[in-house]
């Protein structure tokens, strides 16, 4: 049977402990087991809702469970960076070129900053010493005699003496109030009082004017996401390598190339650190088996691509280095129309470099550079936005985004369904009211199955064996998988 797609439907469910929010056992989700899967198949199945671990490949039951997870995808080919990105690849590239953790830092020495520069110089502050202001008595002419005098030499002292006469304030005689004195008026030796606008827009219209042929349109100078990844300098005081870039360590996690057996027992040392400080794992859990089993078995076929594209469609592991030493790697699926991640590990001796947006943006990048080899992989997944859960929600930060409908199995942008995930958990999020799921009504005499190793419709399968009594089961299956996929799969039946 090779070359088609044979799963094993797990049809009984039970409550599950959600990750998410902690609940014990309001997770719920339908799966299957999948002993193969071609990329096709998968990349219908995952723009159904499913998502693999491993060789399993669950769906979540949307309606029921607490945290609805929705299928989150980003074109990568209209990407566009937020300011955010652009601090974190700074933030790397100023390590990876000079060897140091913080740019900030790195910016005041080669400014010559001293210890006490910065705002609290020139932070005005009333001395202790200074006596406070107290109220004089209008009858002592002395003291206002004194004041205005030392006023006039501050300000004679300062550069900023009045060139009109100091003029004393007339004393008040039987409570009738002095006419104040006529001003100087305005100096005519200098230009009337303007606005500065009607200036700026004065000296415009001579520079217009004056102009003979018009001045050439300005071009953007926007740099891209791979102008950004790769402002690294010719000697780093880090040698990096990104094989999301250039492929050189872009490598086949199944079937297992040679580079990758031997960078395993590397590769797994990172995951089992990872695991033990960032989720808190006990030492016996990240075995070699359990990460095997996690993130290197995969159901998925290889599919050789064009010349162009030697690395083909399958799994692969993208290894991040420094120093020649695996700091991350991102495990992912190529597939016809897009990149999906599976998962990330890192060293969490180099959390303070933001890997989990570095190596997202590294994996755009790739889908970009893929895209201009293979038209059809235009897209990048990001596995599910859980919009009730805030750890999540910086998946929805990579423009432009689309979330997955859980009636129709239409995208819509997430702009347009923030408000409605805002009101309920789950909801549709198609405003098209006749809009409905045609992959999802599915004739079961086009169910292939899997019976005594013999591939078959499932309506010949039921005339070989008239006691099976799983319609249910196999309708059930159908829906959820798709028309299309329902009919190239192979539902194993014993």
């Amino acid at each position: 049977m090779s070359g088609r797609s044979i799963v094993e439907y797990l049809h009984e469910h039970e409550q599950y402990r959600c990750g998410y929010c902690g609940s014990s056992d309001t997770n719920y989700s339908h799966g299957m087991w999948a002993h193969s899967l071609t990329v096709d198949d998968y990349q219908d199945l995952i723009d159904r809702g499913w998502r693999r671990s491993g060789k399993y490949v669950y769906k979540p039951t949307m309606e029921k469970t607490c945290c609805p997870q929705y299928t989150i995808k980003c074109r990568a080919s209209d990407f566009k960076m937020t300011k955010s990105h652009k601090k974190v690849i700074k933030k790397c590239n100023h390590y990876f070129n000079e060897g140091k953790k913080s740019g900030k830092e790195s910016l005041r020495e080669s400014e010559g900053a001293v210890e006490g520069d910065g705002p609290s110089r020139f932070q005005f502050e009333t001395p202790q010493h200074m006596p406070q202001r107290t109220d004089i008595s209008p009858n002592c002419e002395e003291e206002k005699m004194e004041m205005n005098l030392s006023r006039s030499c501050t300000d004679v002292s300062s550069g900023m003496a009045s060139q009109r006469p100091v003029v004393q304030p007339m004393k008040e005689e039987s409570g009738v109030k002095p006419n104040p004195r006529a001003g100087l008026g305005a100096d005519p030796s200098k230009p009337p009082c303007q606005k500065a606008k009607s200036r700026r827009r004065e000296r415009w219209m001579q520079k217009r004017d004056q102009q003979t042929t018009p001045p050439p349109p300005k071009q953007s100078s926007e740099k891209s996401l791979e102008d950004w990844l790769k402002s690294l300098s010719e000697n780093p005081v880090n040698k990096f390598e990104a094989s999301c870039i250039f492929s050189k360590r872009l490598v086949r996690s199944s079937p297992r190339c040679k580079t990758f057996n031997e960078t395993f027992d590397e590769s797994h040392a990172v995951y089992l650190k990872y695991q033990m400080q960032i989720h808190n794992d006990p030492p016996e859990k990240p075995t070699a088996k359990q990460f095997t089993r996690f993130l290197v078995d995969s159901p998925l076929e290889p599919k050789d691509g064009s010349e162009a594209f030697p690395d083909g469609y399958g799994s692969f592991h993208q290894q991040y280095l420094v120093n020649g030493k695996i700091i991350a790697v991102g495990v992912i699926d190529v597939l016809p129309r897009c990149i999906s991640s599976v998962y990330l590990y890192y060293d969490p001796d180099y959390h303070f470099l933001s890997l989990g947006t570095y190596t997202a943006l590294q994996e755009l990048s790739y889908t970009r550079h893929l895209h201009t080899i293979e038209p059809s992989i235009e897209y990048y997944y990001m596995g599910f936005y859980i919009h009730s859960c805030p750890k999540m929600l910086y998946k929805g930060q990579y423009y432009p985004s689309y979330l997955l409908c859980p009636v129709t199995y239409s995208w819509q942008t997430i702009e347009k369904c923030r408000p409605k995930l805002d009101a309920e958990r789950f909801s549709r999020l198609s405003d098209d009211p006749n809009a409905g799921d045609a992959e999802g009504s599915v004739d079961l005499a086009s169910v292939l199955v899997l019976y005594k190793r013999q591939a078959m419709p499932y309506s010949f399968y039921r005339m070989l064996n008239s006691e099976a009594d799983d319609e249910a089961e196999v309708k059930e299956y159908a829906t959820f998988a798709g028309k299309k996929c329902a009919a190239r799969m192979l539902l194993y039946r014993s």
